[in-house]
């Protein structure tokens, strides 16, 4: 199979000195000889810096993470098991006088009051000991985290010229390379990026056209037209104040808005520009003079996620380690970019919340001054905190200290806080060229794209400072993890010269069924390759379990059944040619009959196979084993389910598509080919089924009669 590795060494020249010939092969493959794939070496030069002591004596804001680890006094955030609430407590809400004053988001977890002369310590131990609670946690106290554009030569963090700010020579090159990312994109004018954060000054002139309008609300009304729970919050909402008036002079708000003017000044002949200075800003006020609480922290997050957005900028940190905000965090179905903090210490021993938060969905970020050094009172570690950003000596807008008087509203400020914008704006113009990027490839992208200093080396995990420049103009598509597989077909453009993969993750389940189809532009030969989970790169055959790749021809298929759920990965391979080309996934078994012996039936737990002339294909699967289940996918408008009835079996549990039907299959006497389960009118498309065990026997009968089987699966 030598295609693709022809074409590897064309695009490659002299790299390498010696190559194996490989054998060719014109044939589709299922997991049979691999196709060999050889991959090109990335060079990363470290930029080498001369290491230097701050001479910038400016202060940095007043907002820090506490490290007393503060709390509300009386009030705890509980998380109830199943349906139970603060009524279900019974003698402990009587004790401690048990209220709950809000819900945190759709489930079970709410803030809770308490007789504030009551220790904190003895609530928490008591409603941690209830079974009715999952678990219950202080509402911690949380703080900010800082100490054509007329300005825009300040703005060292954007363009580094090695022009001095407040004194202090610069090394030239030490930015994000902002404007030849702006020759890609600015940013999407239809993307939304919260920030969550203390009130922005939606009025500044530097910011005014990127405050983000709640299209679902009517302004002034009193109604909560879009049913959010929250009433004309037309641009986000203040859960500081409890109210729709995202600015309050009174209460200071600069932090906010500087961090929006690095993330979205507009591009005009005014102050600054902001690293996407098109893309819209969604304030979430929860930080007020005194900073805020985890409580809110969590209602802003949720009211994020409930908008759709996907990136959400959080220079704040304190407290200790919340549960809540943990899981707020992780279903946010966002990128949480988050501050590293400015205590100058290792998060690796010293964590700092949220940025130490371990979830795949977290950034975290610190902060270097313009030479390349880590700012002197920028958090590190070389595990937990993630990459590095200007945060040091940072221009950006502020509000007015005279009413609508913004000439002067701009100042300089310092922290990790200032830093982080910087890398939430990069990630919104990488979003913006690739909408359909998931957070995790967001957070692939900064970081495998980022520029190596040796001055980071051993202090954060990639050892790096941000790039913007590298970040827009990467590809995702071009290796694992790739992009999500969009819907049941993708058209596309590859090139043997300058584009030779495009890769999709595909979910499967245990026993699933793909069949991948293929066209390309006449001409060219494009081939498909499908990669399980263990793979790392489509740079290599390492993970290749099924492929098609004739010769002079575009149109492959493959066809595979998925041995264990994970993530699967479609390469498209461009071995000849240049052009567009068209991939069609057809996910699930077909219309047809499949015995409890197919390959496309996913067995999870104990199942065993019973022989019995009786039945559709001389055998069926059982079990009576805790946590097992058979799962099917399938591609159709309905299907039915058959098995057999005796004595010794109970309760199935049958799902189509989330929705859930019991049955019994006990019978006195043994019935063979029964059909126990029917679905009919279903949209036509992939539908997941599955066949569960549940412990339960039918009424009047032993409790050990609780087995459950499978003969035969119809897809119709």
């Amino acid at each position: 199979m030598r295609k693709k590795m022809t074409a590897l060494m064309v695009s490659l020249g002299l790299l390498f000195a010696s190559i194996p010939a490989l054998a060719t092969s014109n044939e589709s493959g299922n997991g049979g000889t691999q196709n060999f794939k050889k991959a090109t070496q990335k060079v990363n030069p470290v930029i080498q810096i001369q290491e230097r002591k701050s001479q910038s004596d400016k202060a940095m804001a007043t907002f820090k993470s506490s490290n007393g680890k503060s709390y509300k006094e009386g009030e705890v955030i509980v998380k109830f098991k199943n349906t139970y609430k603060t009524e279900s407590l019974g003698v402990l809400q009587t004790k401690f006088s048990l209220k709950t004053k809000k819900n945190l988001n759709q489930s079970n977890t709410k803030l809770i009051s308490f007789n504030a002369k009551i220790p904190m310590q003895e609530v928490l131990k008591s409603l941690n000991a209830s079974p009715q609670v999952e678990y219950a946690e202080p509402n911690y106290i949380l703080k900010a985290d800082a100490v054509s554009d007329p300005m825009f030569g300040q703005l060292w963090g954007l363009k580094n010229t090695g022009q001095s700010i407040l004194g202090v020579p610069g090394k030239a090159g030490i930015d994000i390379g902002a404007e030849a990312a702006w020759a890609v994109t600015k940013g999407s004018t239809s993307l939304v990026i919260a920030v969550i954060d203390t009130g922005v000054d939606i009025n500044h002139p530097d910011l005014k056209a990127q405050i983000w309008k709640n299209p679902g609300e009517v302004a002034g009304d009193g109604i909560d037209n879009d049913k959010n729970g929250y009433v004309d919050d037309v641009n986000g909402w203040d859960f500081y104040n409890i109210d729709n008036t995202v600015f309050d002079a009174a209460d200071g708000d600069e932090h906010g808005t500087h961090v929006s003017g690095t993330i979205a000044g507009t591009a005009n002949t005014l102050g600054v520009i902001g690293v996407a200075p098109n893309v819209k800003i969604m304030p979430l006020k929860f930080l007020g003079p005194d900073g805020g609480y985890t409580s809110d922290a969590i209602l802003a997050v949720n009211y994020a996620k409930a908008k759709g957005v996907k990136v959400t900028n959080n220079s704040w940190g304190g407290g200790g380690f919340s549960q809540a905000l943990y899981d707020a965090i992780q279903n946010s179905n966002s990128l949480f970019i988050a501050a590293a903090g400015n205590d100058g210490t290792d998060n690796d021993s010293s964590p700092h919340y949220p940025s130490n938060y371990n979830l795949p969905n977290v950034l975290s970020v610190a902060a270097i001054d313009n030479t390349g050094n880590l700012a002197w009172f920028s958090n590190y570690g070389a595990t937990t905190v993630d990459i590095a950003a200007p945060g040091q000596d940072i221009l950006s807008t502020v509000p007015a200290t005279t009413p609508g008087n913004y000439t002067n509203a701009y100042d300089y400020f310092s922290g990790t806080s200032m830093a982080t914008p910087h890398v939430t704006g990069t990630a919104a113009l990488f979003l913006s060229k690739n909408p359909a990027a998931a957070p995790l490839t967001m957070k692939d992208a900064i970081l495998k794209n980022s520029t190596a200093l040796s001055s980071l080396k051993g202090a954060i995990l990639t050892g790096s400072m941000l790039s913007a420049n590298k970040t827009v103009n990467f590809q995702p598509d071009n290796d694992i993890p790739g992009l999500p597989f969009p819907g049941t077909s993708v058209t596309n453009t590859v090139s043997s010269t300058s584009d030779l993969d495009d890769v999709y993750a595909i979910n499967m389940l245990k026993g699933e069924k793909v069949t991948i189809t293929l066209s390309g532009a006449t001409g060219t030969d494009f081939d498909i390759y499908l990669y399980n989970s263990s793979a790392t790169t489509v740079k290599s055959s390492a993970g290749i379990v099924a492929y098609s790749e004739k010769t002079g021809t575009s149109s492959e298929t493959l066809t595979y059944i998925a041995p264990a759920d994970g993530k699967y990965y479609l390469d498209v391979y461009a071995f000849k040619g240049a052009g567009t080309y068209t991939a069609t996934v057809k996910a699930g078994a077909t219309v047809g009959t499949y015995e409890n012996t197919a390959k496309e039936i996913g067995y999870i737990g104990t199942w065993s196979t019973f022989s019995n002339v009786n039945t559709s294909g001389g055998s069926f699967a059982g079990t009576n084993t805790m946590g097992s289940k058979a799962q099917f996918v399938f591609n159709g408008t309905g299907v039915t389910v058959s098995g057999v009835k005796y004595g010794t079996q109970g309760i199935v549990k049958v799902t189509v598509d989330g929705v859930s039907t019991f049955v019994s299959l006990y019978s006195a006497t043994s019935l063979y080919k029964q059909l126990y389960y029917t679905k009919t009118g279903l949209t036509a498309g992939r539908h997941v089924l599955t066949i569960e065990w549940t412990g339960k026997a039918a009424t009047g009968v032993k409790k050990t009669a609780t087995g459950v089987n499978l003969d035969t699966i119809i897809v119709k």
